[in-house]
């Protein structure tokens, strides 16, 4: 269960052994940040670096991260996790948050090293004792996550070299040079995305999950729908651009995990932050597609304000998000600040609530992540009997989609999105989850509707219409 630890002693040896792969910071270690004459955007430094080894980009407006060359690597496959580090490398069984955990003890202290990639749905599965789907020869790691000790950071303008000195010298930039990117070249390939389950079965799905609702097995579960097709490894960065330009994300990512395959992201959703031991999430619940005419437009916002089935919707994710943070923050300190707000990207309309708590001096990162993995919103209520229900209805895992994708510093803060609007490309293939909220009150033909205005940014970027 989320409360379940290792014992003193297995956790000892594991912070032991991590230490072997990559020292601890020294107490003289400082984080430091430098600045970097440049006046390129974030997408052309990207392009930059894009060759590097460890090459990831977390975009958000106005803001941005690069990383390359980090000094160490961590991956999770089905509890056995493969670490390597400037010492050596280490494999070693454990669960993905007690990995986390035991990085953080290890190597914790500066600031300005961070912990980027991405947390798998199937670790919120782990956590509960449950049973994902059968892994397939694509499938990526459970958990993807590098240590930057330097990055290059962008706000508002202006670039700075970020990071601790606790292991290396700031590194030396790759000359910077505008690069052309290869089109990503249209194509008419409709039948070629497969759609898993087709559009039939997943109107099947939304009606058996509608009679268990009324059975009283659960609340509310997301389901998902995978959409797959053909993509080379030279079409994999094309793609993501056009993914970013056709729906900027609040929280943007392209993490590199191998020669030939990535995790491209454009969420639009904050799972966790905790800043000043404040930690902060924003479910968003409920979907209309943006109208044709300014008109139909508002008409449509409106009626997603004006949804009493997607207020509920909303407000049974918040009392779930609620719940979790509740078992790490300090009693009294939960609060909803805002709820039921909308906000409009430019293929979907959503609306969002925002929860609040003040961690207890106790908690860090991994005690927040197993209380609240996987995020609500994605999962449903109550969350592990949701995720067995989304389980039996999906034959395939979900691995980073639907999971986390983000940063978690040394020094305990972090920023992690909820995975959606993400596809994982891998094995000459790239595929994508479109997700729905099904409640009691949901109907086969309107789930199905939104779950293709949630694929259409996706759909549009391969070139392809709907399926």
């Amino acid at each position: 269960m989320w409360a379940d630890r290792p014992s003193p002693a297995a956790r000892k040896k594991l912070v032991e052994r991590l230490a072997d792969v990559l020292p601890p910071p020294g107490g003289q270690a400082r984080t430091n940040a430098l600045p970097f004459a440049c006046r390129a955007d974030p997408r052309t430094l990207a392009e930059v670096l894009f060759e590097e080894p460890g090459f990831l980009w977390l975009d958000r407006p106005q803001e941005a991260l690069l990383g390359w060359n980090p000094i160490a690597r961590l991956t999770l496959t089905n509890g056995r996790a493969f670490i390597e580090g400037p010492c050596g490398s280490l494999e070693w069984n454990c669960h993905g948050f007690d990995l986390v955990e035991a990085a953080l003890e290890a190597w914790g202290g500066p600031a300005g090293a961070k912990l980027c990639g991405y947390l798998g749905y199937e670790l919120g599965m782990e956590l509960e004792g449950l049973h994902p789907y059968e892994r397939s020869s694509a499938d990526l790691p459970d958990l993807h996550l590098a240590l930057y000790d330097w990055s290059l950071e962008y706000r508002s303008g202006d670039w700075q070299i970020r990071g601790t000195d606790a292991w290396r010298e700031p590194p030396s930039i790759p000359e910077i040079r505008v690069p052309v990117s290869p089109p990503l070249v249209s194509r008419d390939d409709h039948a070629d995305v497969a759609s898993t389950p087709t559009p039939d079965g997943f109107r099947d799905s939304v009606g058996r999950t509608v009679h268990r609702i009324y059975d009283g097995e659960l609340f509310q579960v997301n389901l998902c729908r995978r959409l797959e097709t053909s993509l080379g490894s030279s079409e994999i960065w094309p793609l993501y651009l056009r993914m970013r330009g056709i729906s900027p994300a609040s929280h943007g990512a392209f993490i590199r995990t191998g020669p030939a395959s990535a995790v491209l992201s454009v969420s639009p959703e904050l799972f966790l932050s905790v800043r000043d031991q404040v930690a902060r999430s924003c479910p968003i619940k409920g979907t209309r597609p943006r109208g044709a005419t300014p008109i139909q437009d508002r008409a449509l916002a409106a009626e997603l304000s004006a949804s009493e089935k997607d207020r509920a919707e909303l407000a049974m994710i918040v009392d779930v998000t609620r719940n979790d943070l509740g078992r790490v923050c300090l009693p009294g300190s939960v609060a909803v600040p805002r709820h039921a707000e909308l906000v409009s990207l430019p293929t979907v309309h959503h609306t969002y609530s925002e929860v609040t708590g003040r961690l207890r001096p106790e908690c860090g990162p991994a005690d927040l992540l197993r209380a609240c993995f996987p995020p609500a919103s994605i999962s449903g209520a109550p969350k592990i009997r949701a995720m067995e229900v989304a389980a039996i209805e999906e034959p395939y895992r979900r691995g980073p989609c639907m999971g986390s994708i983000g940063w978690i510093s040394l020094s305990g803060e972090l920023e992690l999105s909820v995975a959606i609007r993400t596809a994982v490309a891998a094995d000459a293939r790239v595929w994508y989850l479109a997700g729905c909220g099904i409640t009691a009150g949901s109907v086969p033909d309107e789930e199905l509707a939104e779950s293709e205005a949630k694929a259409a940014a996706f759909l549009q970027a391969v070139s392809c219409g709907a399926v």
